[in-house]
């Protein structure tokens, strides 16, 4: 059992009431899984995908007709106006982010619809992934 410490602390006019736990707030109890720490370790592992640039709206709206060549202008327009980018690999689908934090709209644009050979770091938590693209190329 853990035992709560009660403070008082004085915030401009008024009083707030913070219970602190005995050890750090936040802190897994003995025999947890910490899955935090867990993602923390698998997190940023580079790795080389290749798959097809798609605009995410209109690949989650449209199916089948929202990927490919056919649909290469849409998804030009889609991912120009900032619409979020992904890299589609198999049945995954990579949110697409540069290694510097920034958008990839402007790098992967030119290769809406079309087959891309991307290096970077995956992350994964939720169910969600996303890679950090360093390098990308058209694939043979």
């Amino acid at each position: 059992m853990h035992r709560m410490t009660w403070r008082m602390l004085g915030i401009g006019a008024g009083l707030v009431t913070v219970a602190l736990g005995a050890g750090a707030m936040g802190q897994a109890h003995e025999g947890e899984h910490d899955e935090a720490q867990e993602a923390a370790a698998s997190a940023g592992q580079p790795q080389t995908l290749t798959g097809e640039v798609v605009d995410v709206f209109c690949y989650l709206s449209h199916g089948a007709e929202g990927q490919g060549k056919s649909h290469a202008d849409c998804a030009k327009k889609c991912i120009g106006s900032g619409m979020p980018v992904a890299i589609k690999v198999g049945d995954a689908l990579y949110l697409a982010t540069m290694a510097d934090h920034n958008p990839a709209n402007k790098t992967l644009v030119q290769y809406a619809g079309q087959q891309v050979t991307v290096q970077g770091e995956v992350l994964e938590q939720d169910g969600q992934r996303l890679i950090a693209v360093k390098s990308v190329e058209k694939a043979p």
